[in-house]
């Protein structure tokens, strides 16, 4: 599926593009870089609802498939390890 929208960004937004891209080896688009940085602010939206209860384990498997499988395992793991700090801290009250 495919919709065109448009950003305007600001200089400074601009600016932060620029200095991503400039500690990546490979060259990058403006577009890779907000497709990356959307990824990232999605794969924590997951992480946050699921360890909150706010979505399933169907609806976390959901999202994480539009995640690049790295990116999908990396979730996984930083879930796995906010459950195991709630575990410790609730054996502590």
């Amino acid at each position: 599926m495919y919709c065109e929208e448009y950003l305007r960004l600001t200089e400074e937004v601009l600016w932060k593009l620029e200095v991503i891209a400039s500690s990546i080896e490979e060259e990058t688009t403006k577009k890779q870089l907000l497709e990356g940085g959307v990824d990232l602010m999605f794969a924590n939206a997951l992480r946050y609802l699921y360890v909150d209860e706010e979505i399933t384990d169907e609806g976390l498997e959901t999202g994480l498939s539009y995640l690049e499988d790295y990116h999908a395992d990396k979730t996984r793991k930083d879930i796995e390890a906010d459950m195991n700090k709630q575990v410790i801290s609730e054996s502590n009250i």
